[in-house]
């Protein structure tokens, strides 16, 4: 089977269904548990987990470790998913243990085309391929959820992350703050480190206070004091901070989303300041500055093209939608904002678009291409929009007739951007275009 085949043919989703982490965890322990062999840094959250795992791995690699990193969703090809020191598992490495685990899987009694999810299987290959490579640390980013995600399947991690945590996944996870924020919750392991992103809802801060005062895990709250300026630049934005007992440091971070990367950054600087007290050594401003800088990250406020200038964001729910426009607005303000957009039909589509709209921007409105069938028709897309606005805009089915609509160049005088949002399934369709 190719691993592109795989992400259609595996069932797309077994959440929640037949107390599927107990099964996850007795196919591990069959399999010599792979995860006990180098150490878990669980990251959760709603918005933010890519790019905070992706922080701590290159702090990590530039540490002097052998770092691994699990994250979804992939937007070009499954093997984004699974790296190792940013490089990602070979296509022919890859079908190889899927084979492998799949093998596993059927000594088992399983049938591994039915039994297990994409998701699932996944998580499978990456634990045995990580053990394989003999990896020191592995950045482990949870699916869906929590409690329920496959990745909670682990049998122990060294510190637990949460990065903000807000409404998403409504009919799996639940329609409150604290609903989620619970399921999210439920991933904390007894005596292990917590650090939990700044500016939490309250609701969600006394939750996870609360689990991790059960489960006796020291828990600490990102200072969103230590930020002290932030700077765009042409590569991402130059960011100073003052640690306790430190000089102001100052940092290049190639990850341009301002407000919302500032807050991913306190929570990697609170996590990477307690690993140096566990490591018994003093925080390393130069490792700091060498890993900020060559952090990269598909679909998070990426510029694909400079004429006319292209950048895509994988925003789709309220809180990073809200995020988004956020950062628009500090680093384009003086812009003629062309605005791509399209959804999945079960997200928050209408506070959605209630919050992008409030850039003073041209729309044009298209249809993500997903395999589950989960897209929202433009034209109901374009209805949408007519109800929220007052007005129409431009409606393309296909993704390239919207990329070339937006194209055209700008009547006045102020210099041109191209923003494609929306959805992860927007973006791939997007990325083609321009980097073929």
């Amino acid at each position: 089977m190719q691993d592109e085949e795989m992400v259609t043919q595996l069932p797309g989703m077994l959440y929640g269904e037949d107390e599927r982490v107990t099964l996850l965890r007795q196919i591990l322990k069959a399999m010599g548990q792979p995860d006990h062999a180098f150490s878990i840094i669980h990251v959760c959250g709603t918005n933010g987990k890519g790019s905070t795992s992706a922080m701590i791995a290159a702090i990590l690699q530039a540490s002097g470790y052998s770092v691994g990193l699990f994250t979804s969703p992939h937007i070009m090809a499954v093997e984004e998913s699974i790296q190792i020191n940013r490089q990602l598992i070979s296509k022919a490495q890859f079908e190889r243990l899927l084979a492998t685990v799949q093998t596993v899987l059927k000594k088992l009694g399983f049938d591994p085309t039915t039994d297990l999810s994409y998701f699932e299987t996944l998580v499978l290959v990456a634990l045995v391929y990580f053990k394989q490579q003999q990896v020191d640390y592995v950045l482990w980013e949870c699916g869906l959820g929590g409690e329920l995600d496959a990745t909670n399947a682990v049998d122990r991690v060294a510190y637990t992350l949460f990065t903000k945590i807000s409404l998403d996944h409504m009919a799996l996870l639940g329609d409150t703050i604290e609903a989620i924020a619970t399921t999210k919750s439920k991933i904390i392991r007894p005596q292990t480190p917590v650090i939990v992103a700044p500016e939490q809802t309250k609701t969600a801060l006394h939750v996870l206070e609360a689990e991790a005062k059960r489960q006796s895990a020291l828990l600490q709250i990102a200072p969103r004091d230590w930020f002290v300026t932030s700077h765009p630049t042409s590569a991402g934005q130059e960011v100073t901070v003052k640690l306790p007992e430190r000089e102001p440091l100052t940092v290049s971070l190639a990850l341009a989303g301002t407000s919302y990367q500032l807050e991913n950054l306190l929570t990697v600087l609170t996590w990477y300041r307690q690993f140096c007290r566990d490591q018994g050594h003093a925080v390393d401003e130069i490792v700091l500055q060498r890993a900020l800088g060559q952090v990269r990250l598909p679909g998070r406020f990426e510029r694909l093209a400079t004429e006319p200038l292209v950048v895509i964001d994988g925003a789709h729910n309220p809180d990073g939608i809200r995020q988004f426009v956020r950062s628009v607005q500090e680093r384009y303000g003086g812009y003629d904002l062309t605005i791509v957009t399209g959804f999945l039909k079960d997200k928050a589509v209408a506070e959605c678009l209630q919050l992008l709209t409030q850039l003073p921007a041209r729309f044009i409105l298209t249809t993500p291409i997903n395999q589950d069938d989960r897209q929202l028709p433009v034209a109901e897309l374009g209805a949408l929009y007519t109800q929220i606005t007052g007005q129409t805009a431009p409606e393309y089915p296909a993704i390239e007739a919207a990329l070339k609509a937006a194209s055209q160049p700008a009547t006045g005088n102020k210099p041109q951007v191209i923003l494609v949002v929306g959805s992860f399934y927007l973006l791939k369709t997007v990325r083609q275009h321009f980097l073929s």
